[in-house]
């Protein structure tokens, strides 16, 4: 802020706009034609089989989506076979890998120490973060973090540290567990992600939910979030085939407030 005497005019600096992808993937879920017959047909166990396929065919929609969001990589391809382009939204966990913070932990040493030294650079203000992270966790870290004993992350942090980590147990709004390690620079909110398993079985993701969102195509009154079609089967046909119909994306904005745990 400063100057010398008779110096020449600075250069100015600005924020400027930059194109960035962020695509709404559309997901269809169909099921198979129920004839006329069926459809009029009361079945031993469960008398209404449509109405079973419909409950399994809705669930099998949003875990779709979950995966999607979990692992998709944000890309747009023309099929050879249309002229469409064929787009695919972001998931927070390669987006992250991509561009947001890698820290590499361990499970022999995991503790106070490590946490921190990797805490000081994730929570750093002037990142933009919030200072409360959600932390999608494999069921083989959830269980590290609430082992007793010699080695594990609770003997590390609270057993033997005369500066200690706060970490408990609290009950979710839905019925789960969340275990939430306090530590001096921000608090991280550990929940497991059963589809963090095999490949993923030692990450956890660390989401600043300030900073990413559930996005749905909304756009000259016409919303794109989940609805149904009815009876999209041929006219003239005897029977019923329905669809599910959901084009949303996930935002992730200021991407180094998101990071990705390794452990080892």
């Amino acid at each position: 802020s400063a100057w010398a005497e008779g110096s020449d005019s600075p250069e100015g600096w600005e924020d400027k706009l930059f194109d960035r992808e962020g695509y709404c993937q559309i997901f269809k879920t169909g099921m198979s034609i129920f004839s006329g017959t069926s459809l009029a047909t009361e079945y031993r166990g469960i008398a209404n089989e449509f109405q079973r396929i419909w409950q399994d065919k809705l669930m099998e929609h949003k875990m779709d989506i979950e995966q999607a969001m979990l692992f998709g990589s944000g890309s747009a391809s023309v099929e050879a076979v249309a002229t469409a382009p064929t787009r695919y939204s972001w998931g927070i966990l390669p987006y992250t890998e991509s561009y947001g913070k890698i820290y590499n932990m361990s499970y022999s040493s995991s503790g106070y120490d490590a946490f921190l030294d990797a805490m000081e650079d994730f929570f750093a203000p002037e990142s933009g973060n919030s200072g409360n992270k959600l932390v999608l966790a494999s069921r083989k870290v959830i269980t590290y973090l609430n082992k007793l004993g010699n080695g594990s992350f609770l003997n590390n942090s609270v057993g033997s540290s005369q500066y200690r980590l706060d970490v408990e147990t609290i009950p979710g709004a839905f019925g789960h567990s969340v275990t939430v390690v306090n530590t001096i620079f921000g608090n991280l909110h550990f929940v497991q992600e059963p589809l963090l398993r095999g490949p993923w079985e030692n990450y956890c993701v660390a989401v600043d939910m300030k900073n990413v969102a559930y996005r749905p195509l909304v756009g000259n009154g016409v919303s794109r979030d989940t609805f149904i079609e009815t009876n999209v089967q041929d006219n003239g046909v005897d029977g019923r085939q329905d669809q599910i119909i959901t084009e949303a994306g996930l935002e992730i904005s200021i991407p180094e407030t998101h990071a990705i745990l390794k452990f080892s």
